[in-house]
């Protein structure tokens, strides 16, 4: 039901008004489409973000993109040359998950737990990448960097997709102006802003717009009675599963939806759609049994979990990836699915049940580790953008100027909190260190940075100093770097815009 309704009057009794922007045709896709160029202008400019720079490193990154590049180009199961060649040194030797000399699964091979599906949606990108290699006379391995560049545009463009899929699901029942502020809401005020434009090649922007393809397909397809509309509804869960495992448990949304019904042929519609969801999930299961001897596997073990003992507080209010923390409007969009009105329960509810289950996973998980807010949640944006599509909807009319500036508001701290965990201050802060221990030791920082050992007998190593010294990735903030120093984001971004030429405008 849309919730902004148009009267129909004559011009002879009203005068035609021009509609607000938003509400225009195509207004939406607009804006959304000039944030991302707007947000790739400001990362660049900032040099927190530099696709034909930046390489896959790291755990998580090399594991999800060895799925691709070895059944690419070796068609096996063997990760052991991935890891040799993109593993990073930083990665802890102790129970590194990519370690090509690492313990071996029972058929032999090196074990990956990351999931297939964000490999498959880089593949098109990793072909126009091919072609660039050979074109440019690189090697056409898998290895060089028109691979690299090509995985970090395809999180632009899924993360972007994502953010258009959420406006198409939210105008399915909510109204133009409504569903645009959500869906800016749901991607520019959530982490998945920075895994859009993340420095690691991490598939979260894949998870969001796989979430946003299948609310879509479920609020445009619901009220359909044929079969192939809840078949289209299970394939995008399917997908949504294969790119991030705990995902199938929005297997309640049509659950609940479902179950809601009076209809006696609501079985069969669920029986298409599990089908579906399980064809589409389905190349995961050879890849496992080639792998680990089974088709079926408990992604990353469950021996780790607390069932009994959910950390919901850390995951929805911790200063080191707390999901209200760190991105304060999705508790809104919590509060919209909680406080909907009575045309919108039955789509509020089993929104609502799928989020608070995906908490309960996380909350179950353990320690996320280092991330930009509760990355396990990226997939949850879209469904809190429903939230915030049902509070926008019911708003708009009374005070349009406030909805736009709190989201306005939100889409400003978020990319400052981005630039900051990008590091744009790192160097700030290592100066600040520097000159703080040079104070201390009586020892001119130039002389300090070359020693090994301090006057007062301790080890000194420079680059363990600076990483301990930038702004923590896998720890919390202080309440300085949370909150005072969004103005010195501000004030550095602004200096280096001022002194940027046109030449670095995409390197940094």
């Amino acid at each position: 039901m849309n919730a902004e309704r148009e009267t129909h009057e004559t011009p002879a009794e009203t005068p035609e008004r021009p509609r607000p922007w938003l509400e225009r045709p195509h207004a939406g896709v607009t804006l959304l489409l000039g944030l991302a160029l707007l947000f790739w202008l400001c990362f660049a400019l900032a040099g927190t973000f530099s696709p034909p720079e930046e390489r896959i490193a790291g755990a998580e990154p090399v594991a999800h993109y060895a799925w691709i590049r070895s059944l690419v180009f070796d068609r096996d199961v063997d990760f052991e040359n991935e890891y040799r060649a993109l593993a990073s040194g930083d990665v802890p030797a102790a129970g590194n998950p990519v370690d090509p000399d690492g313990r071996r699964t029972a058929p032999g091979w090196a074990p990956n737990r990351a999931s297939l599906g964000p490999g498959v949606l880089w593949a098109p990108f990793l072909g126009l990448g091919h072609v660039t290699a050979r074109l440019g006379g690189l090697p056409a391995d898998g290895f060089s960097q028109p691979y690299h560049t090509a995985v970090f545009l395809a999180n632009i463009v899924y993360g972007t997709a994502g953010a258009l899929l959420a406006y198409a699901a939210f105008r399915a029942r909510w109204g133009k102006r409504a569903s645009a502020l959500a869906a800016v809401g749901a991607w520019a005020c959530s982490s998945a802003l920075y895994y859009t434009y993340a420095r690691e090649a991490l598939p979260h922007a894949c998870a969001f717009f796989a979430a946003s393809l299948f609310l879509c397909a479920w609020l445009h397809l619901r009220t359909r009675e044929a079969l192939w509309a809840w078949a289209v509804i299970g394939g995008a869960l399917g997908l949504a599963a294969l790119v991030q495992w705990q995902s199938a448990a929005f297997v309640v949304i049509p659950a609940v939806d479902l179950l809601w019904r009076s209809s006696r042929v609501k079985l069969a519609r669920f029986l298409a759609c599990a089908a579906a969801a399980v064809l589409v999930f389905s190349p995961q299961m050879p890849c496992w049994q080639a792998l680990y001897g089974t088709p079926i596997l408990i992604p990353g073990g469950a021996g780790g979990a607390a069932w009994f003992h959910p950390a919901v507080f850390r995951v929805l209010f911790s200063a080191r990836e707390g999901l209200f923390t760190w991105t304060p409007l999705m508790a809104a969009g919590l509060l919209g699915l909680g406080f909907c009105p009575k045309e919108d329960k039955r789509v509020c509810v089993a929104l609502a049940a799928a989020v608070l289950i995906q908490v309960y996973l996380a909350a179950c998980a353990g320690d996320a580790g280092a991330s930009f807010g509760m990355r396990f949640l990226v997939p949850c944006a879209p469904l809190l953008g429903a939230g915030l599509a049902v509070l926008f909807s019911r708003r708009l009319a009374s005070r349009p100027g406030w909805t736009a500036a709190v989201t306005a508001a939100c889409v400003f701290w978020n990319a400052l909190f981005v630039m900051q965990y990008a590091g744009l201050l790192d160097q700030l802060y290592l100066n600040e260190a520097l000159y703080a221990l040079s104070e201390e030791q009586q020892v001119s920082v130039d002389v300090l940075a070359t020693m090994d050992r301090l006057p007062d007998g301790t080890t000194f190593d420079i680059e363990a100093f600076a990483r301990a010294n930038q702004f923590p990735r896998d720890a919390a903030p202080s309440l300085r770097q949370f909150i005072p120093d969004k103005l010195t984001v501000l004030l550095v971004f602004g200096r280096r815009v001022l002194g940027a030429g046109a030449p670095g405008l995409l390197t940094g």
